[in-house]
């Protein structure tokens, strides 16, 4: 029966025994047994796991408005009995079932009793004791079941009873009803088994489909459909009798599905439960790091590293407006640079040299894209077969979103399209993308650095794409007509691209999106942003370091120093047009500060500025904030009492109300002699674990929830942008500034990045 039934349905022990309270029959401890010259035996414990045993399952309903319905008039009765906690004598125990019906309300007469195992065998602490209900129970009754753990002598004469399960969790309500639905048979079809008692063999796999059929119980008549329940989903309903389904697991590992009948006039049966056993999520038909050339080495076609079924497919670049690039996803790893497929935007591509998947049937693609611009649309992959069927993976320009799109051929022949979509970041950011489709469900879902957009939308039932299709492509899509044509060129860069035979769970979309570094535990960050002032002047600084060519631009009386830029606080700053991290995603950001304590001890207590960020429509998507929380008092050296100010970092976004949300790191206590020396703050926004984290020195001070906010304004430095207006200037000097696309994983990869 479905966990759900359960919740909230366990009323308390005094309103449990008031209901009861023409039966209460207090239980004797063992004290209480000595004192009336009665047994020396240890008072069990209260039984656990009572239920009615029907169709592979054990049933308890706690609320009496909804009781379990048994099918027959002699069900079988379970418990778990339990000696007296610590008791190292021997054990004589027994299960005693109370069966009370309801014959008035608030009234409550003894049906039936059973005392098990019968003498002279007994059990022992946590043995699960079984027995049918001697006597038939009447239909149409409301029943109520309780049991308490007898413990006995050795000679078997007497027995000390703990009290019974109503007193802790509450009754278990039922009735019998012979002529409703029985419990149903359920039986699994390829790819997976149902589990045994000595036979619970893997199958399948996340996101692969099986077959379902249900059927009524042997000799059954008038069932019409039936409520079943996969896990931890939500129940759903078919219609008629057999019924066939078709049912997708997300995770892997042993899965149950509860499934009941239904007659015509709408009433429920027993439930059956059947487990079967998800292997792990099967590997990726398709992979390609885009790491196989080098810059004009145009001939070189890219690798099919993937390690599913079915044959590799490498990816050949076009003779013209496709390269490679040093400026890749992965980063730099050990002073070795990765490479990404580079594209022009107006010819450039690459192809497979055959299909990779059949769309028909459940698929998933991903990739990491770079956009060098989105004046029209983009194409990031597709495959398309000759009737036009087929996905796109690419950006809609008419929407500015990202968009997942499905094409099949109706029975008319006319080529339809269904698509799943969602806002589209800035230019000249790393975004991963992913799209799956659910073949058994008829869903589209796509998701945005391991995020899903939405609801997954929903396709005609008989929406399928030609199994039979062209190639894999990257970075072009096919224009359905005669002759074929082709459109949607990217205008950027493409990694670590991925297709599997199967959908993506949301656990699979998140883990794709983090890039696992395999050779390490941590992950690939891309350095996309780098200023050092050192040696530097005038009125601009420029990222001489990660090959992205950004610069920053002074503005106000903000100087360089040839050590770092310097910043007055009241109109200094320095920016570049944003955005320069995908601020949905994951991404660090790392800063060498040093704050103007002459200037900012004067400040009002809960004062806030902005060391660096990016803006978004209402505040800050993210920043480096550096604030005064207020004064503390000392003694300084001369023996006086005096006020000095309590100073900390903060991580995260400032809303336009003055909201901040994100980490603090520790309060600062400036007492006389405390010296003002730069500071190494770095941020870590992690999208995937839903968390910002604030390092001091490489060390993590507080990590804390935090949901990301797109932003796509302007980079900025020393200033933020607030309720229409600049403003939160910084004094102080900020010396080096960095930002990674990608969350470092803990204090290790981030004092690497930091020191070298």
């Amino acid at each position: 029966m479905p966990g759900s039934r359960f919740k909230g349905r366990f009323r308390g022990w005094a309103a449990a025994l008031a209901a009861g309270a023409l039966l209460a029959v207090l239980p004797v401890t063992a004290a209480g047994a000595q004192a009336a010259g009665k047994p020396d035996v240890p008072a069990p414990t209260v039984p656990t796991a009572l239920g009615i045993r029907a169709a592979g399952g054990l049933l308890c309903s706690t609320d009496k408005a909804a009781p379990t319905v048994v099918g027959d008039p002699n069900p079988q009765l379970s418990a778990t009995v339990h000696a007296a906690a610590g008791s190292t004598q021997p054990q004589h125990l027994r299960a005693h079932f109370d069966i009370q019906a309801r014959q008035a309300p608030g009234k409550w007469t003894a049906a039936a009793t059973e005392l098990q195992p019968a003498a002279p065998v007994s059990a022992t602490d946590g043995q699960v004791v079984t027995t049918l209900v001697t006597d038939p129970l009447a239909a149409g009754t409301l029943y109520r079941l309780a049991a308490s753990t007898w413990s006995f002598t050795s000679d078997g004469t007497q027995h000390v009873a703990s009290p019974r399960t109503s007193a802790a969790g509450g009754w278990c309500y039922f009735t019998v009803d012979p002529t409703g639905p029985l419990a149903p048979t359920v039986t699994i079809g390829a790819p997976y088994t149902a589990c045994t008692a000595d036979d619970c063999v893997a199958h399948g796999g996340p996101g692969v489909p099986g077959s379902f059929t249900f059927a009524p119980g042997e000799g059954d008549t008038g069932v019409v459909g039936y409520d079943y329940q996969l896990g931890f989903a939500a129940p759903t309903s078919v219609p008629g009798s057999p019924a066939t389904v078709t049912l997708t697991p997300q995770n892997e590992g042993l899965v149950t599905l509860e499934v009941r009948a239904q007659d015509a006039t709408g009433r429920s049966g027993a439930w059956t439960q059947v487990s079967f056993k998800v292997a792990p999520p099967a590997s990726s038909v398709g992979r390609w790091h885009f790491s196989d050339g080098q810059p004009g080495d145009t001939s070189t076609a890219a690798a099919d590293t993937a390690t599913g079924p079915g044959d590799r497919h490498a990816a050949v670049l076009s003779g013209t407006g496709a390269d490679w690039t040093a400026l890749g996803r992965g980063g730099s790893i050990d002073g070795v640079s990765d490479e990404a497929l580079t594209l022009d935007g107006s010819s450039g591509h690459a192809t497979t040299d055959g299909q990779v998947i059949d769309p028909a049937s459940s698929f998933a693609v991903s990739a990491w894209a770079f956009p060098a611009d989105l004046a029209q649309d983009r194409t990031v992959l597709s495959q398309t077969g000759a009737d036009g069927s087929g996905f796109t993976l690419g950006y809609a320009e008419a929407d500015q979103a990202w968009r997942f799109s499905y094409a099949w051929t109706d029975g008319s022949g006319a080529r339809q399209v269904a698509y799943a979509e969602a806002p589209a970041g800035g230019e000249r950011v790393w975004t991963q993308l992913a799209g799956s489709y659910d073949s058994a469900a008829h869903t589209l879902t796509l998701y945005v650095n391991g995020l899903p957009q939405g609801t997954p939308t929903a396709l005609p039932s008989t929406a399928a794409a030609q199994a039979a299709s062209g190639e894999l492509e990257f970075g072009r899509n096919t224009v359905p007509g005669s002759p074929v044509t082709y459109g949607g060129y990217w205008h950027g860069h493409l990694d670590e691209v991925q297709v599997w035979q199967r959908t993506l769970s949301a656990a699979d979309a998140l883990e794709d999106a983090r890039l696992r570094e395999p050779d390490r535990a941590w992950f690939d960050v891309a350095h996309v942003a780098a200023w050092n002032a050192t040696g530097a002047s005038g009125t601009t600084l420029a990222d001489t370091t990660t090959g992205y060519g950004r610069t920053l631009t002074t503005e106000g009386g903000a100087r360089l120093d040839g050590g770092a830029l310097v910043l007055d606080g009241v109109d200094d700053a320095a920016s570049t047009p944003g955005p320069v991290v995908d601020s949905s995603g994951s991404f660090t950001v790392s800063a060498v500060v040093q704050p103007d304590m002459s200037v900012i001890a004067d400040k009002p207590d809960g004062w806030t500025a902005q060391v660096a960020g990016q803006s978004s429509a209402d505040g800050s998507a993210w920043g480096v904030w550096f604030q005064l929380a207020g004064h503390s008092h000392t003694i300084d050296d001369d023996g006086n009492l005096i006020s000095v100010p309590d100073t900390r970092w903060l991580v995260g976004r400032v809303a336009d109300d003055g909201t901040f949300t994100g980490a603090q790191s520790n309060l600062t206590v400036w007492k006389p002699g405390t010296a003002a020396t730069p500071v190494q703050v770095a941020g870590v926004f992690d999208a995937q674990d839903g968390t910002a984290s604030v390092y001091i020195g490489g060390n993590n001070e507080s990590t804390v929830p935090f949901t990301p906010v797109a932003g796509v304004g302007d980079l900025t430095v020393g200033k933020a942008y607030l309720n229409g207006s600049w403003g939160s200037y910084f004094p102080g000097s900020v010396s080096s500034l960095d930002l990674w696309t990608g969350a470092v994983d803990g204090d290790n990869q981030l004092s690497i990045l930091i020191g070298g």
